[in-house]
């Protein structure tokens, strides 16, 4: 392992051999929020004992014991102005412990929706990037407003300038739709299986806008269920899930606006793309 260290205004590194095995590390970093706050607060740069103690609401008695800690295990360190850095392990610790942090927060706080859907549909590499769904919002039916999530996604796509979605199921209405945004230029990239192909072909014949749609709607069609329904565009991102029982869910989607929810929306939407095959409109 390297720690940099600090004679005067020069930084170096050092080899150095690590005080704790993988699992004592974990535990040093997992059990105490105040470290876990601390690396974290560190992460953007040099901070000050006093800069500390205000983004972590610790103590100063607290925050140097939990710091003599991180330091043993060559995670952080003092300047010559008793400053506090990471070292090079210690910002690689920070990263991984700020993705967990987030992993957790995720899991929690949308802890009914990932329990009762089937996430098969998401792959692995998605999965260990779920904390970039931090902000986000469930959108959920009521009696009232049965078709709440859906409404609002409708409602939604009338600002989208690009659009790109998988579609194992298929709203007639939708098509509508796509078919007016077409018509305004609006670039639509659908992922879809064979039947939903069968569908939406069927309609597109009978749209008045059919020649827009075949102008501005490329479709990929997958073989196989993808288990979930999502579409991103250019401001926001919004997924469904399919039940435990194989059934869809219409009642619940989840609402992501941030950059991070839309770039997690963005590789999601690739990974089909590689797995299906394009279906030339024209013909």
């Amino acid at each position: 392992m390297y720690i940099t260290t600090q004679r005067g205004e020069e930084l170096s590194e050092t080899i150095v051999e690590p005080r704790l095995n993988d699992g004592e590390l974990l535990r040093l970093l997992i059990c105490s929020d105040l470290r876990k706050k601390l690396l974290l607060a560190l992460k953007n740069g040099t901070t000050s004992l006093a800069g500390l103690r205000q983004a972590t609401g610790a103590s100063s008695t607290a925050a140097i014991h939990a710091l003599r800690e991180l330091e043993k295990e060559r995670l952080t360190f003092q300047d010559g102005k008793r400053n506090y850095l990471l070292t090079s392990s210690g910002k690689i610790v920070a990263l991984h412990v700020e993705s967990f942090v987030q992993t957790v927060n995720v899991i929690t706080q949308f802890g009914k929706f990932w329990l009762e859907h089937d996430l098969s549909g998401i792959p692995e590499d998605s999965l260990k990037n779920i904390g970039c769904l931090l902000e986000s919002q469930v959108l959920t039916s009521v009696p009232t407003d049965v078709f709440n999530a859906f409404s609002t996604f409708v409602t939604l796509l009338e600002d989208a300038k690009v659009i790109r979605g998988v579609a194992p199921v298929f709203a007639p209405d939708l098509l509508d739709v796509y078919a007016e945004l077409a018509a305004k230029g609006i670039q639509i990239e659908l992922v879809v299986t064979r039947e939903v192909l069968e569908n939406m072909l069927e309609l597109a014949d009978c749209s008045p806008l059919k020649d827009q749609l075949k102008a501005n709607l490329r479709l990929f069609v997958i073989e196989q269920n993808p288990k979930t329904v999502f579409t991103v565009t250019d401001y926001f991102f919004m997924i469904g899930l399919f039940r435990l029982d194989g059934s869809y869910d219409y009642s619940d989607e989840l609402l992501s606006y941030s950059n991070d929810g839309i770039k997690w929306g963005r590789e999601l939407f690739d990974h089909y793309v590689g797995a299906s095959k394009e279906f030339d409109l024209r013909h």
